[in-house]
């Protein structure tokens, strides 16, 4: 590992979460020590994004990157081919949460899909690069409060919701909780996928074996060390556990009800508790060295109640040919200074069309770029 000052020379507004301060604060960060792998590079790609969270490329390869609690979508090309945004384009704003993007060509055109706190959108591209149509609600009556960021993706013309609890641990009575639904391309036909997952803000399909696979944030106050932070293979009909089971199928001892965890669906890897993964990437013979091509990397934002910071980080799934899981690596560290507090807070990663990495950080207000040294 090496260590690199990125500079860092604007004015942002950043706004923290939970034990840090709440009150947003205009501040200059001249530098930014980070331990990344010697044959990696990281540049900011974009700047002055405040509250940056998850990224989609479109089909001209364009950046597009939503701002939940801004209320926004933008747009950040890359004119020049440079490695970094020309402007800042605005595609939406005065939204409720606009968190997971994704596109895709449809029969009648080229739609961008929106999953909002309360409701999935789409908008028709009625022309090249930036015009879109107005919102059309394809999905309503999602479930508000708790964890609110909603992330989607699509395959084989189904759209998959990923929806958060409402609480730290209980039993919910609305279906969409704590679960991954599917649902048409139109938001007909909708229906539970997989249940028992807290809150998995990170969803991606592996390009191995077509599997969704998760990143599950775990309950909290069971101490510093446990519950194990989740990478999960989810699979239809299946119960991965929360709220009565945690880790390998561990029964949670807050219910007196007892329940059988040798039901559920045990993670198919663990990492360190509450350190919070909310994005992934798998990563396939891109623009970084080869020795990286069988890789799954996760964005940790980081914990909020552990005595003992974790997280802030970005680790590497290390797999083989086929996409099975080897082990994991930290792979760009430094966003936790020696104090214990925040110099950035990773929360998506992105393979862009080039091959490249980007990642989003929503406590900065910026997207990095990631390539070969």
């Amino acid at each position: 590992m090496r260590k690199i000052g990125l500079f860092l020379s604007f004015i942002l507004f950043s706004q923290t979460v939970f034990a840090f301060s709440l009150v947003p604060h205009s501040h200059k960060l001249d530098l930014l020590d980070l331990n990344l792998p010697p044959d990696v590079s990281i540049n900011v790609f974009a700047s002055d994004v405040p509250r940056a969270r998850h990224m989609a490329f479109d089909d001209q390869g364009v950046l597009f990157l939503s701002q939940a609690k801004a209320g926004k979508v933008v747009a950040l090309p890359d004119i020049d081919k440079n490695g970094k945004a020309d402007k800042t384009v605005l595609v939406l704003e005065n939204r409720n949460a606009p968190h997971g993007l994704v596109f895709i060509q449809l029969d009648d055109g080229y739609y961008l899909y929106i999953a909002e706190e309360t409701q999935v959108i789409r908008l028709k591209r009625l022309g090249k690069p930036f015009e879109f149509g107005k919102p059309e609600t394809i999905i309503n009556n999602i479930p508000g409060g708790g964890h609110y960021t909603r992330t989607i993706k699509i395959k084989n013309n189904k759209l998959y919701l990923s929806v958060g609890s409402s609480c730290n641990v209980c039993i919910e009575d609305n279906p969409l909780r704590a679960a991954i639904s599917r649902f048409n391309l139109d938001g007909s036909g909708g229906e539970v996928f997989a249940e028992g997952l807290r809150n998995s803000v990170g969803i991606e399909f592996s390009p191995y074996s077509g599997d969704l696979w998760g990143v599950n944030n775990g309950r909290d106050m069971l101490g510093d060390h446990h519950p194990k932070e989740e990478l999960n293979i989810i699979r239809q009909g299946k119960h991965y556990g929360w709220p009565y089971c945690y880790e390998s199928q561990i029964f949670d001892e807050d219910f007196s009800r007892k329940f059988d965890c040798s039901k559920t669906e045990p993670p198919a890897h663990m990492f360190t508790a509450h350190m919070a993964p909310l994005g992934l990437a798998f990563y396939q013979k891109g623009n970084l060295p080869a020795k990286y091509d069988h890789s799954v990397f996760i964005a940790f934002h980081g914990s909020w109640n552990r005595s003992v910071p974790a997280g802030y980080k970005v680790v590497r799934l290390k797999l083989d040919a086929s996409g099975n899981i080897l082990g994991h690596e930290d792979f760009i560290t430094g966003w936790l200074t020696e104090s214990g507090a925040p110099d950035g807070r990773p929360v998506d990663i992105e393979q862009s069309p080039e091959g490249d990495l980007y990642l989003s950080d929503d406590y900065l207000g910026v997207v990095y770029r990631i390539t070969k040294n």
